[in-house]
């Protein structure tokens, strides 16, 4: 019987497929390296432009955090200006108080009296001075009350004194402004 030796030819058989298959691994191995670069690069390419956007953003972020500062320090100084006009229209409303004030007592003060001071303190004022008779200071209080209907009219001192040898009444009498009552807003209606 021949023998057939086909040893050499399993064995180049073998050798073939053993190469096949590494190739077929390297080229796999390459693909996949190739595959995973290109994703490496897609995700770094995406990453730096979310970095890019979040620099941008945050320049942004920056520029309307000035600008919101900005716009506190103009309402503060809104704010301010505001307390000043306030301050102001009260100063006109107290100007036309005080005018109203002094005009009404003078022109209560009759014939024969004269002041000789008149101080305000807060809602207090003090007139002193002379008149010819005790008849005559009790006709400026009179006249006090009618025109400053509000307020309580009290006399403190009268008193005879002489005054270059001429018989006077010292008095002193003190006006208390009435408390002024915040205006009320109206109801509003119940639904």
């Amino acid at each position: 019987m021949i023998r057939i030796n086909l040893l050499p030819v399993r064995a180049a058989k073998k050798k073939e497929t053993i190469r096949q298959q590494a190739s077929v691994a390297g080229l796999s191995v390459i693909f996949v390296l190739i595959v995973l670069g290109i994703f490496y690069f897609s995700i770094s390419s995406k990453i730096n432009e979310l970095k890019e956007s979040i620099g941008s953003e945050e320049k942004e972020i920056s520029k309307l955090d000035k600008e919101i500062g900005e716009v506190k320090n103009v309402e503060a100084e809104k704010k301010v200006v505001l307390e000043k006009l306030n301050i102001v229209k009260q100063l006109e409303v107290n100007k036309r108080s005080h005018l109203k004030m002094l005009y009404d007592i003078a022109a209560a003060v009759p014939e024969k009296v004269w002041i000789d001071s008149l101080k305000e303190s807060g809602q207090t004022v003090v007139i002193t001075g002379f008149a010819a008779g005790d008849d005559i200071v009790a006709d400026f209080m009179r006249v006090l009350e009618k025109t400053l209907v509000s307020w309580k009219i009290e006399l403190e001192i009268a008193q005879q004194t002489e005054k270059e040898k001429v018989k006077l009444a010292n008095f002193t009498i003190r006006l208390e402004r009435p408390t002024e009552t915040p205006p009320q807003s109206p109801a509003k209606p119940k639904v």
